[in-house]
């Protein structure tokens, strides 16, 4: 069973289409969750769509960080798991995964296909990422090219993730960990720091696309020296406060 948890906040009418999109992909006994930290309606009736009139997709509010977010999601489709158990024995001994997935990725059914086939002792994992310019934004496309094959690279030496390579992980593991430390910023990193104390993380599945608009936005190259700076200062201690100001440029 796959619990899908995805964070949204101050998202626009395309993120339905996308939900949707989703949702399709789902089989008997997946479940998809959508935490929102919004401060305002910017979707007119967004809580109320017939999206969430589904059985098993549903809606929170939550207090805005990534962190805050997932753990609701994950803590919600637990209990509701639990509320909702079924007494069969075998599927009760199946280990369920939740999948933390960004609203700007790329997937397909090839994903949760491959997520539900996983050896059982799979703790966690990612995916690799590949970019996907925006087309209202010129792109360097060397660079878009370049910089997810070497985060791709990086983040299997290290065995570090990023939320935007869509991290999953055993739920029973997630639990024994406590979830995400309630950080505002470099929270994945945090929590793969634990998990690779565990076991080696799957790395293996299908790449996974994810929108390259912040990179076009704010250029690679200086995307690039920013999380390099965030992610030495966080080595050094800095508090996760203070990097949250520094990356948004406040």
């Amino acid at each position: 069973m796959i619990n899908i948890v995805v964070p949204i906040y101050n998202e626009d009418e395309s993120v339905l289409s996308w939900l949707q999109q989703v949702v399709s992909y789902l089989s008997d006994g997946d479940r998809l969750v959508v935490v929102d930290a919004s401060n305002t309606p910017v979707i007119e009736g967004f809580s109320t769509h017939a999206l969430f009139q589904q059985d098993r997709v549903f809606y929170l509010k939550s207090d805005k960080g990534r962190a805050l977010q997932m753990n609701a999601g994950a803590e919600f489709l637990l209990s509701y798991s639990e509320t909702n158990a079924v007494t069969h024995t075998v599927t009760n001994a199946e280990p369920s995964l939740l999948w933390f997935l960004h609203s700007d990725s790329g997937l397909s059914s090839v994903h949760l296909r491959y997520l539900s086939r996983l050896n059982p002792d799979t703790k966690w994992g990612r995916f690799d990422v590949q970019f996907t310019p925006e087309l209202d934004i010129s792109a360097d496309t060397f660079s878009l090219s370049i910089i997810p094959k070497l985060m791709n690279l990086r983040s299997r030496l290290s065995q570090v993730m990023t939320g935007d390579q869509g991290i999953f992980i055993r739920s029973d593991v997630f639990q024994q960990l406590k979830g995400y430390a309630e950080i505002p910023l470099m929270e994945d990193i945090e929590i793969s720091k634990r998990l690779r104390k565990l076991g080696k993380a799957d790395c293996d599945g299908p790449v996974l696309k994810t929108s390259a608009r912040r990179w076009q936005k704010n250029g690679c190259l200086r995307t690039v020296l920013l999380m390099w700076k965030l992610r030495l200062m966080y080595w050094l201690g800095v508090s996760p406060a203070l990097l949250v100001k520094k990356y948004y440029g406040e």
